[in-house]
């Protein structure tokens, strides 16, 4: 199985000591899970503005990136654009999830806010794309934003 790091998680991902990451580095390190990635000039330009080009590295040395065609998933998020009813501006992401059959966006944590009626729960950042990423008219996936998500990981890996 293959996941899709948004660029606002790299910091959380990098960190050895965020909690809510440990099971997606462990899952990456025991159970031949992947991130997907594509070339594109949308992703190369957002991970090295992230400071993911070290992780990028580090990652590709160790075989855990899944790489689609930059051409492929650019021609797909043109297409997306075209159409319209995306939420986010990240059709280059949801372009990648739907090529490489991605199910597991993983997602920067918010800080607990209460909500209405006085609830508390982990929210993500850019809850747009997490809409996008949901959609079962596009990706149909799941969002990973806290520990309490490691179920979505699973054992098989990308093909």
């Amino acid at each position: 199985m293959c996941i899709v790091l948004d660029v606002n998680s790299f910091h959380d991902f990098k960190d050895q000591a965020n909690e809510d990451m440990e099971p997606v580095r462990n899952w990456l390190n025991r159970n031949n899970g992947k991130i997907a990635y594509s070339p594109t000039g949308k992703f190369r330009s957002e991970w090295e503005a992230g400071g993911g080009y070290e992780l990028m590295k580090a990652l590709q040395r160790m075989g855990k990136f899944k790489l689609v065609p930059a051409e492929d998933v650019q021609a797909k998020a043109d297409a997306l654009e075209q159409i319209g009813g995306l939420r986010s501006d990240d059709p280059h992401i949801i372009a990648l999830a739907m090529l490489a059959d991605v199910k597991v966006l993983v997602v920067q944590r918010l800080p607990n806010i209460p909500r209405r009626g006085g609830r508390r729960g982990a929210r993500g950042a850019d809850p747009d794309l997490q809409a996008d990423f949901k959609d079962h008219r596009l990706v149909g996936g799941k969002v990973y934003i806290t520990k309490s998500h490691s179920r979505l990981l699973r054992k098989d890996t990308c093909p």
